[in-house]
């Protein structure tokens, strides 16, 4: 049995580290194409609002597929999705739409809710003790995809002669068809009818304590990143005139940040606890916000969105540990799905709000924006974490 979870984890890691590419790849190169086809500069990131938008409202599909049918299929499906959505996005900028382009862009949303399945798919093969440890493999599998997808997405773009960024999106249909070579062989636990009852859990069971602070904190992370990373590439390009080399190493940057931490978040957390975790995610966010007000130079940018990466990995990990553990049984659907709809739903309005936030308050009004999420999200951790504990100690003590 041991040999087959690693087999899983080592298929599930090269999973992520192709299409999960998809991601930082569209993160780039997304703003750019908007700024190309959109009618005006403040729709230019609408194509991001989609792609996240696609996300949120495929996860509860996702999930459900996985518990009817298995994990496989529903990695296989993703392969599918994203293999329709390049070809549309190529059709798109063949024609000139730009709506075809926010169509193809909520296809491929949708093959990223499956791919965020993988660190769930993970824990399923991980004994409960290491669990941390099995999702941070599956998160540090993202630097292959960060390093890939960016790079392969500038490379690209002129393989198609007359018609930019057509070619990344040939390329990331290769990446795909390797992804589905590599789903073929992975082998999860057998569906069978009393493995995906119907039953649901009513709502004051699923929304348990450390679920809603773990749902808090995934929605809280990805909201503030998808946000801030959104309008940095207009902002840098644009806005500040800085070169397409530099925004494109910045981002890199970024997404690394994200996931090198992994290496270490899993064993932080065994050590530290699991809250302490989601306050260190808290505070690298904020430094990143106060980096980011402070000036828009490229160390500016590079410092910022490197603390963004770290604080992103810390309070996402931090949430799904919580989200994973609290509904461990076959509710675990059930909870993952609601969690994944809120977290990309959020993400989606941060994405869609990022373009006309810049056009209309600027850089540092948008990373305003960005603090107030911060702070809502940091006054839940003190209610939940810090003054529970402190009356548990109270009432143990009388």
């Amino acid at each position: 049995m041991l040999s087959v979870n690693i087999r899983n984890l080592i298929l599930l890691v090269l999973g992520h580290c192709t299409l999960g590419s998809t991601a930082p790849m569209l993160v780039l190169i997304n703003g750019f194409i908007g700024v190309r086809l959109a009618p005006s500069e403040a729709w230019a990131t609408l194509g991001m609002g989609t792609l996240v938008a696609g996300t949120a409202l495929s996860t509860l599909p996702a999930a459900r597929l996985a518990q009817a049918h298995g994990r496989r299929r529903g990695f296989l499906a993703a392969v599918g999705l994203c293999l329709a959505g390049s070809a549309l996005a190529m059709v798109s900028i063949a024609i000139q739409s730009f709506a075809l382009f926010c169509v193809a862009m909520a296809l491929l949303g949708s093959t990223l809710a499956f791919v965020q399945q993988f660190r769930f798919a993970a824990a399923e093969n991980a004994e409960p003790q290491r669990i941390s440890l099995a999702v941070s493999l599956i998160l540090f599998a993202g630097i292959g995809a960060a390093m890939i997808g960016p790079r392969l997405g500038v490379v690209a773009v002129n393989w198609v002669p007359d018609y930019p960024y057509m070619g990344s999106f040939l390329a990331l249909m290769l990446l795909a068809v390797l992804c589905g070579a590599l789903m073929w062989f992975y082998r999860g636990a057998t569906v069978t009818a009393s493995a995906t009852p119907t039953l649901r859990l009513p709502r004051k069971a699923l929304w348990r304590a450390d679920y809603t602070l773990g749902v808090i904190c995934g929605a809280t992370s990805f909201a503030v990143m998808s946000l801030v990373m959104t309008a940095t590439p207009i902002s840098m390009h644009h806005h500040q005139g800085l070169s397409l080399s530099d925004t494109s190493a910045v981002i890199q940057w970024h997404i690394v940040a994200m996931f090198l931490p992994s290496l270490l978040t899993g064993y932080v957390m065994q050590r530290l606890g699991v809250y302490w975790v989601a306050l260190l995610g808290l505070l690298c966010n904020l430094a990143c916000v106060y980096l980011a007000l402070s000036g828009v130079t490229l160390t500016h940018y590079l410092a910022a969105l490197i603390l963004l990466g770290g604080g992103w990995n810390a309070l996402f990990m931090a949430g799904t540990q919580m989200v994973a553990t609290t509904h461990p049984g076959p509710e675990r659907f059930q909870a993952q799905a609601t969690n994944d709809f809120i977290v990309f739903a959020c993400q989606g309005v941060a994405s869609l709000c990022a373009g006309f936030l810049l056009a209309q308050i600027g850089w540092q009004g948008l990373n305003m924006v960005a603090l107030a999420m911060l702070l809502i999200c940091l006054m839940v951790w003190l209610h939940l974490v810090l003054i529970k504990q402190i009356g548990r100690v109270q009432t143990a003590t009388e």
